[in-house]
């Protein structure tokens, strides 16, 4: 009598686990909020507000504490110390420091600099328009050859 019990316990166990609803897994930070402060963030960098893209930085890392805010938070301590102020510059090696520490391979992807790119090529920068001109590369034009 009491293995019929047990298998009966057994088996009322095993369909109440089968029939209980199936939560779905929750995410332990909330990514949306803090991705909605890094782009604020970003926004306020373009603008040249250090001081307020440090605070959205911040709040990003305290919400999800991941490679992108901590290195924008670093890049945004790098733009503020470039002033010549020393403590920017600290947490700006900081928090690049936490950001590789997190994901070694990470690469920012959002931030986009305002100002054009320099030209790659240096050599000619600074030299008059015809040392340009005689240093840059030759165009030639594809020469044709008569049928024979």
């Amino acid at each position: 009598m009491t293995n019929i019990s047990l298998v009966a316990f057994v088996t009322a166990v095993f369909v109440s686990v089968m029939a209980a609803p199936a939560f779905p897994a929750e995410e332990p930070f909330d990514t949306a909020a803090a991705s909605k402060h890094v782009g604020q963030g970003i926004t306020l960098l373009h603008a040249k507000k250090y001081d307020a893209a440090v605070k959205e930085f911040e709040e990003a890392a305290s919400i999800n504490p991941d490679a992108e805010s901590y290195y924008y938070l670093g890049y945004t301590y790098y733009l503020k110390g470039r002033s010549g102020d020393e403590e920017s510059r600290e947490k700006s090696r900081e928090n690049f420091s936490k950001a590789y520490e997190i994901d070694p391979n990470f690469s920012p992807t959002r931030y986009k600099p305002a100002e054009p790119v320099p030209s790659k090529d240096l050599t000619l920068q600074g030299e008059p328009p015809e040392v340009q001109q005689q240093q840059a590369p030759l165009q030639t034009q594809p020469t044709v050859s008569p049928l024979r």
